[in-house]
């Protein structure tokens, strides 16, 4: 029987790890190929590609080093996870040239695997976008996740979304940093909201920031189960790929103990669509 290859574009973080984790207890003859920016070996994958970084360079880099190691490129899936862009403002405020680097890093490489490696299924990673927390902050962040809804929603059964509510991870505590830096001089509402409540606290902003979007998440949510909400962690990521990997749909939720599936883009507000 044929072993069965993945490629996990950025296998460290939360994310990765998740996947790498979620493939080895699904299929444990997998081979698993996974990419790094830093010269470490990921935990758990059997090669990794180092230094290699989400820009427009990085398909040529991955199938410069598959030759290399005389690795023939098909693959079962291509998870792609890293989510870096501009952020601490809202998502209607994002600049065409925020857009652009932003989906340069998140979305553009992504693209360029799926053409050049034409893997079985494309993966991707996307967040509640269009709630009112997220809206106030997600900068062109937002913007990113959007274009990846749409682009699963035009190939479901090549393309795959896991939708994951909040999880601690490199990505989130960034995105606390500049929140925490442009909340001092903004006049959007909701961030004042955040601004004054982080004040009263009592809590270190990091902690401060993720029980806020929980509080968000739970609020959105919790009326559609019975189960009480929780907070997401990195067995859940995986989870949501295991479920992505055999999905009729094109996106997975993982929220918590709760899943669910969709074959259309939520309800977001309408003003998404000028980008």
């Amino acid at each position: 029987m044929k072993q069965s290859q993945y490629l996990v574009i950025g296998g460290s973080g939360e994310a990765g790890q998740s996947a790498i984790t979620c493939l080895k207890a699904k299929d444990p003859s997998a081979y698993i190929i996974t990419t790094t920016t830093t010269n470490e070996p990921v935990s758990n994958a059997d090669l990794t590609f180092f230094g290699k970084t989400a820009t427009s360079s990085l398909s040529k880099k991955i199938q410069e080093d598959l030759q290399n190691h005389n690795i023939s490129p098909n693959f079962k899936a291509i998870i792609y996870t890293p989510a870096l862009g501009e952020v601490g403002f809202p998502i209607i405020e994002s600049s065409p040239k925020q857009i652009e680097e932003t989906l340069g890093i998140c979305l553009y490489p992504l693209l360029d695997l799926e053409e050049s490696i034409k893997p079985e299924l494309t993966i991707a990673y996307s967040a509640f976008y269009w709630l009112s927390h997220t809206l106030s902050f997600y900068g062109s962040m937002g913007i990113a996740k959007y274009k990846a809804d749409l682009w699963a929603l035009e190939n479901p059964k090549k393309r795959k979304i896991i939708r994951a509510g909040t999880f601690f991870s490199k990505s989130v505590r960034g995105i606390s940093i500049v929140l925490q830096r442009t909340m001092k001089k903004t006049n959007n509402p909701d961030l004042l909201t955040l601004k004054s409540r982080y004040e009263i606290s009592d809590q270190k902003f990091m902690d401060f920031f993720l029980s806020y979007a929980w509080e968000h998440e739970k609020e959105a949510f919790q009326s559609q189960f019975e189960t009480p909400y929780r907070p997401t962690n990195r067995e859940d990521l995986g989870r949501g790929l295991g479920l992505a990997l055999d999905s009729i749909e094109p996106i997975v939720t993982v929220l918590g103990d709760w899943t669910w599936k969709e074959s259309e883009l939520p309800q977001i507000p309408n003003w998404f669509q000028q980008f």
